[in-house]
């Protein structure tokens, strides 16, 4: 399909301009054999198992590969007999893996490709990823393909996705948006929060936002601004960042800060499941969640839009009507909000970004954390 040869192509472009293949076993398999395993995952994409799609990872890496030496927590689990890498094989297989934790190994040196082992951490790589662990053993940078659902597959460095292939269509990621973009400026001015945990909160919030596969909301004002004209918020529930009301930032351990950042992050990101948009401020303090943004106080006209490729570049194929009701509030509000942040996220995991810059409302998409 030539669909699924662009997705290819792009990852394999993007992978090596990356200058990632620096050794023999992150090297990319052949285009030929990347489509012939890309076309089983699609086919194994619609396996469901008591009524569930599974999910899962695929690598490439060699039996006699030594990079895993450099992960403490992450083993290669010999199969006593090796699975046919085809859908009747992965069959059985795949419902007991973690995509958080594992791999599955592909040996393609020889046809019908063959899973021999399952390369595991004991200490999960989300964990680590999304801070709920300070130590530990990141996912080990090789290419991969995570399998997600029907018809939707990652092309991965680790746990860092790259480019994505979703119903035929070939999207690349951002990863950059809330460190060194139009956003992260508008973020950090104004802020007393620090850059490095900022990030810290929106990666996990939005991390498990996407996996919640409800949809979300998360919309940031400038402090002090009287959100009333605008925003109609349902449940009020005024909390200081990291839970902090009563405690001192300067005076709390580095542990209890981050188990602190952990549990209000976790916070936040459930109250995202509730009908509505969650609403903060550039501090990160809590106003309320189940907001209604009240769109029939805004200018009617459809406001100025700029969206961004993934080089910053304008992409004219874009429109204000291409997505639903909770898009088009999010781009009004900041089109009315001078110094505001929406970030929402797609029932289906896509997370978008925007704020205002010299009277248009810029857009961030395919953003990753």
């Amino acid at each position: 399909m030539d669909e699924i040869r662009t997705f290819i192509n792009t990852f394999n472009d993007l992978y090596n301009q990356g200058g990632h293949a620096k050794e023999e076993e992150q090297q990319l398999p052949s285009l030929e054999i990347l489509n012939e395993i890309c076309s089983t995952l699609l086919n194994a994409s619609c396996i469901r198992e008591e009524g569930l799609f599974s999910s899962f990872r695929v690598c490439f890496l060699k039996e006699k590969s030594d990079i895993l030496d450099a992960y403490l927590y992450s083993h290669r689990l010999k199969l006593e007999k090796p699975i046919p890498f085809t859908v009747s094989g992965l069959r059985k297989l795949v419902p007991a893996t973690n995509p958080s934790m594992s791999y599955l190994a592909l040996d393609l040196s020889s046809v019908p490709y063959m899973v021999p082992d399952i390369i595991v951490s004991f200490s999960s790589w989300e964990k680590v990823r999304t801070g709920e662990l300070s130590s530990g053993s990141a996912m080990p940078l090789i290419p991969n393909f995570l399998c997600k659902g029907p018809g939707e597959i990652d092309a991965c460095i680790g746990e860092r996705v790259i480019v994505s292939y979703t119903f035929g269509r070939t999207q690349i990621s951002r990863s950059d948006v809330f460190v060194d973009s139009l956003v992260a400026d508008v973020l950090r001015a104004g802020s007393d929060v620090s850059d490095k945990e900022r990030l810290q909160f929106l990666s996990r919030v939005l991390w498990k936002v996407s996996h919640y596969r409800h949809g979300g909301a998360l919309l940031i004002l400038p402090v002090g601004f009287d959100e009333t004209k605008y925003l109609d918020i349902k449940y009020r529930i005024s909390s200081r960042f990291i839970f902090n009301e009563e405690k001192s930032l300067v005076d709390m351990s580095k542990t209890a800060r981050e188990k602190e950042l952990v549990s209000y992050s976790d916070f936040v990101a459930k109250l995202t499941t509730v009908d509505g948009a969650v609403v903060m401020d550039k501090n990160l303090d809590l106003y309320g969640f189940g907001a209604e943004i009240l769109t029939d106080r805004m200018e009617r006209r459809t406001p100025k839009m700029r969206f961004l490729k993934q080089d910053n570049t304008d992409d004219p194929t874009k429109r204000f009507d291409d997505n639903g009701t909770r898009h088009r509030s999010g781009y009004r509000l900041c089109n009315c909000i001078e110094d505001s942040v929406a970030i929402i996220c797609s029932q289906d995991g896509m997370i978008r970004a925007c704020t205002k810059q010299d009277g248009a409302v810029v857009v961030y998409s395919n953003i990753v954390v």
